[in-house]
């Protein structure tokens, strides 16, 4: 990739970005907080049946604490967003296909990328919402990391409702499409923030600082729904009658409870107290135990519970010990203790999703290694680690200087489905001879000071960058290799060493066996974000996914379906099981604005 002024430019930004919001101690769940809270954080309930027109969901953050401000990693809102803003474009998990929205339509001609803004949006100050607005929030993005800033040269608003991104070279469609326009919601209005940028170019430290402690706890609304308001307990939305979407919308209110965790919310679906829960890991015999009225949506997740080794730590910076650990973990019955229904097995540890695995791989995996995909591995186990220098004793594998090999996993508490996986896993490394416990933590805690303070040997993570992203491989390759979600590098391979990343280079065997593979996974990555030519995208994805599969910058054990429940048979109607509308991400905040989950009560 060629490195003009503004690129480098670029990532001083992103440096100087990391390193506040490293301090600030403040990363939250990012842009992927949707994507987490499945797996065990929580819901919103409310009063479900005999509500009147009002249609009650949940939440999993206090509301009274939430702001809606995305370059905040503090407290920063996830489900309500996507009633409160527009998204950019809706990606149909079961179609394959990006559908117009606030972004009514785009257009890539490999140097460039044009984003054309829908006419008859609005904000809720009547304000219309124009190009300037989309620039002013995308050009936020190259100042705090976005992971487009290290391929775009200019973002600007090239006429009333038209924005053009410039591209440092030529870029495939893919990559555009993928990280530009999916997961995005229309939200920092130029009016409010355009202030930000203008401060960043004064004086680029104390902008970004201001931008990200800013808590935007007012926010003008771009979506069908207002804030009326929130106290500790619930999120009171009412709807916006000069939104275009409106008229598809017959009920008044909707209201986000707050649940600490998936037991209370499972018992507010059994008590039909809420008509819906966005994300939520439920096992068959806890989905058999709701009401009949409610209805179980699943989608692919493209993203699933891993293992994310601290690669400064003594042991867990050990190639031959994380290739142990792959080996010992008998990825089938994780799965099969957890919930066969709702999770699947990963064929290849390596950053692509398991769908998607045959397409980028399948040629090649004669020579990419399995790890025992469905038993433990522990001959393999026993051998790389003895030819490593460890040795058993006492039972109890040891290293070259007699240190016992400890495997602490930290994980986040009251996640279900992770805590039934770490309990297997810990049996299962136990009875290899590795000393391997559990801990858990609250999420805010891993988010706020573990992992950004590098306070862990190894933790539970998701091992894929989720949908939409992760359905391409160079977004789950780069979350693994350099820098995952949440805008830590565990102390990989990132090329940006403010948080860690001082290994830009790495050497793994060769994949035809004969010599070694030296390579610069960032600099790769470049390569494949501007790769247009089908062949090389092939063969560098192909490279790179043998670098994960060799060196495991994590741990990949199990991957999800997404789990949404929505009441189908009350006081509601939703489409059929299986309609292509149930695959855009959730239906409780989708279907609303296509006239598709109606009040009948």
């Amino acid at each position: 990739m060629v490195e003009t002024d503004a690129s480098r430019h670029m990532q001083l930004n992103r440096r100087r970005f990391i390193e506040l919001s490293g301090a600030a101690g403040a990363i939250s769940l990012a842009g992927c907080a949707d994507l987490v809270n499945n797996d065990g954080s929580g819901t919103d309930g409310g009063g479900g049946g005999g509500s009147g027109s009002r249609h009650i969901s949940m939440t999993n953050k206090i509301p009274s604490e939430l702001q809606w401000n995305n370059s905040n990693p503090s407290t920063r809102a996830e489900i309500s967003r996507r009633a409160i803003f527009d998204r950019f474009v809706a990606y149909n998990i079961k179609t394959g296909e990006f559908e117009g929205y606030a972004i009514s339509d785009w257009s890539h001609d490999g140097s460039s990328f044009e984003l054309t803004v829908r006419e008859d949006l609005t904000w809720e100050n009547g304000d219309d919402v124009t190009a300037e607005d989309v620039a002013t929030q995308l050009n936020l993005g190259l100042k705090t990391g976005a992971s487009y800033a290290g391929y775009t040269e200019s973002i600007e608003a090239s006429s009333e409702k038209t924005v053009t991104f410039t591209f440092n070279s030529e870029l495939g469609e893919q990559i555009p499409k993928y990280d530009i326009l999916a997961a995005r919601y229309l939200h920092q209005k130029a009016s409010e923030f355009g202030k930000f940028l203008d401060q960043i170019e004064e004086d680029e430290e104390a902008g970004l600082q201001a931008l990200t402690e800013f808590a935007y706890s007012e926010p003008i609304a771009s979506g069908p729904w207002t804030i009326e308001s929130k106290d500790q307990q619930q999120l009171l939305l009412t709807k916006r009658d000069d939104h275009p979407d409106s008229g598809n919308i017959n009920f008044d209110e909707y209201v986000f409870k707050y649940y600490e965790d998936n037991n209370s919310v499972y018992q507010a679906l059994k008590n039909d107290e809420i008509d819906s829960a966005f994300n939520l890991y439920a096992s068959p015999d806890v989905v058999e135990s709701f009401p009949e009225n409610f209805m179980q949506v699943q989608t692919p997740g493209a993203w699933g519970y891993g293992l994310i080794p601290n690669h400064d730590h003594q042991h867990m910076g050990d190639r031959a010990v994380r290739q142990a650990i792959q080996y010992v973990i008998n990825r089938k019955q994780v799965v099969e203790n957890v919930s066969a229904a709702s999770k699947s097995v990963p064929p290849y540890p390596v950053g692509i999703p398991s769908s998607k695995q045959e397409q980028w791989i399948g040629d090649h995996t004669d020579a990419f290694d399995d790890y025992g995909a469905d038993s433990s591995a522990t001959d393999k186990a026993t051998t790389v680690l003895e030819d490593a220098g460890y040795a058993q004793q006492d039972e109890n594998w040891v290293d070259s200087d007699g240190n016992v090999v400890e495997i602490p996993i930290i994980e986040p508490s009251g996640w279900n489905d992770w805590n039934d996986a770490t309990k297997t896993i810990v049996d299962q490394l136990s009875s290899f001879g590795f000393a391997a416990s559990s801990e858990s933590r609250d999420y805010g805690t891993l988010t706020d000071t573990v992992w950004p303070n590098s306070e862990f040997a190894i933790t539970t993570g998701g091992w894929l960058d989720g949908v939409p992203q992760g359905i391409y491989p160079y977004f789950s390759l780069h979350h693994q290799l350099v820098k995952n979600s949440r805008g830590f590098s565990y102390n990989y391979a990132a090329a940006d060493t403010t948080r860690g990343g001082d290994r830009g280079e790495v050497t793994v065997p060769a994949m035809d066996g004969s010599g070694e593979l030296t390579i610069t996974p960032s600099d790769r990555l470049d390569e494949l974000a501007v790769a247009s030519d089908e062949s090389t995208v092939t063969e560098i994805t192909v490279e790179l996914a043998w670098v994960t599969n060799q060196d495991l910058p994590m741990v990949p054990v199990m991957e999800k379906m997404g789990q949404s429940f929505i009441d189908a048979q009350g006081e509601w109607s939703v489409p059929e099981e299986g309609t292509d509308s149930l695959g855009i991400r959730y239906p409780n905040t989708w279907l609303p604005r296509t006239g598709e989950l109606e009040y009948t009560g």
